[in-house]
């Protein structure tokens, strides 16, 4: 399959479906990258060692209520 293949189907998507569309092909790019898997690599050790952010801290931090 080629992209002038689908093309046309994703054309005919919904806005929101083309976004996930988007973010997924987004997603595959960034894993493919090496420097994009050492940063989610040190991420999760940060997070095995114990440093996480609680749900209410990060609503908080971010304005949200």
């Amino acid at each position: 399959m080629v992209f002038t293949e689908i093309k046309p189907q994703i054309e005919q998507l919904p806005h929101d479906e083309r976004v996930k569309a988007l973010a997924f092909l987004k997603h595959l790019l960034r894993a493919e990258n090496p420097e994009y898997q050492r940063e989610l690599a040190r991420r999760n050790a940060e997070m095995d060692a114990g440093r996480k952010v609680r749900w209410e801290d990060l609503k908080k931090q971010l304005g949200l209520p």
